[in-house]
């Protein structure tokens, strides 16, 4: 491998951080990639799995892995600093969204009711602590988070501790509707151009319900440079993605995630511009259409948008996901109803956290969840 390969560390073991470095070695680009986690045998045989199919596939990358956990914020620095990467990817969350899909369908539904905002402290905390390595090790690598950005981000912000980029959410359903506009007039989904403006609970629910009811989203489709967004029935396109242009979700459709970050990170690893979508860009609020172009991340939003209309478009998608505000200084407001779900059901409740407070509120709820887990049982 020659000395100016472009490096690229994947912070998170889990099953997209898994996803995203093996698909990352599987090229025949110069690349570095390292994975970082917490469990020595997973990260080996991760390490061998990726190795070994690259090579099965004529590639070389150098691949390689380590092991440190994020509450050991100067080990985690350590690390960085050695591997010096021009790219962070941070998979990292205390619970996974698809956590509660384990349950029982009753208790599940229940919960599933709250949206994702009140189960914020356990995407922000180990993604703070991530970032609070980052900075500690001095590293100016461009750092991609896939938890939940769209609030993540904004919420660290303040603290001068926000990721560059997020992945996924909004761009998980940029594809559906290219194909289903391309399928409708015909033509090659390659001379369509979408843009799509939406927080996360939007981007949950089109693929599911084909709107993003009650939630304001922006869409712009263009043909070969051309806006044709007045020419389509964009609603009656949209209520076709849950039925003909379904796809498979749950923890399996972590492939359309992990293709999602791809989009974002081997431009970035690859030094090449493109128009990709991406949650909390710059600590913002939401998700957004990005150019990412000379190293440089910008926003694109379809045509005649401000970004103040694109920020009230993701504000209202932030409430219908359980978030009241994000305050400057990082102190999270949460909607009451969405509350007291997780109130009646695990016995949680907060009304406002400030930063500070967002550790010990993680803490609480995995505590409360795991009796309530234990205590209602799962489907499997």
């Amino acid at each position: 491998m020659m000395d100016d390969a472009r490096k690229v560390m994947v912070l998170g073991a889990g099953d997209i951080g898994r996803r995203v470095f093996h698909e990352l070695a599987q090229t025949s680009r110069g690349r570095q990639v390292e994975l970082v986690g917490r469990d020595q045998e997973a990260v080996v045989r991760a390490v061998n799995l990726a190795r070994f199919c690259a090579l099965q596939r004529g590639f070389s990358s150098t691949v390689s892995g380590s092991v440190s956990d994020l509450t050991d914020t100067a080990r985690t620095a350590e690390r960085i600093a050695e591997f010096a990467p021009d790219v962070i990817f941070l998979a990292v969350s205390y619970q996974s969204w698809w956590v509660i899909s384990t349950l029982p369908q009753d208790s599940f539904a229940r919960l599933y009711a709250a949206n994702f905002g009140p189960w914020l402290p356990m995407h922000l905390v180990p993604v703070m602590k991530a970032m609070e390595a980052v900075k500690l090790s001095g590293s100016q690598a461009v750092v991609v988070n896939a938890a939940y950005p769209d609030a993540v981000h904004p919420a660290l912000s303040a603290a001068g501790l926000s990721p560059d980029l997020g992945i996924g959410n909004v761009a998980n359903n940029v594809p559906g509707i290219q194909a289903v506009v391309a399928d409708t007039l015909g033509c090659a989904a390659a001379e369509l151009e979408v843009r799509l403006v939406a927080h996360h609970y939007v981007s949950h629910r089109l693929s599911r319900h084909g709107d993003s009811d009650p939630a304001a989203m922006g869409l712009a489709v263009l043909r070969q440079g051309h806006d044709i967004t007045a020419d389509l029935d964009l609603p009656a396109l949209l209520k076709r993605l849950p039925h003909e242009y379904r796809r498979t979700g749950g923890l399996a459709g972590h492939a359309m995630t992990a293709t999602s970050a791809l989009s974002v990170l081997e431009p970035l690893v690859d030094e090449r511009d493109a128009l990709v979508h991406a949650p909390g860009p710059d600590g913002m609020l939401g998700g957004y259409p990005v150019a990412l172009e000379g190293g440089k991340i910008q926003l694109r939003l379809p045509g005649g948008m401000t970004s103040e209309e694109a920020l009230a478009i993701n504000v209202s998608g932030q409430l219908a996901d359980g978030i009241s505000e994000i305050r400057p200084d990082g102190t999270v407001r949460f909607e009451p109803g969405a509350m007291q779900i997780l109130t009646d059901e695990i016995g949680y409740s907060c009304d406002e956290m400030p930063l500070a407070e967002a550790e010990s509120r993680a803490q609480e709820i995995a505590d409360r969840f795991a009796k309530y887990r234990a205590h209602v049982g799962t489907s499997r």
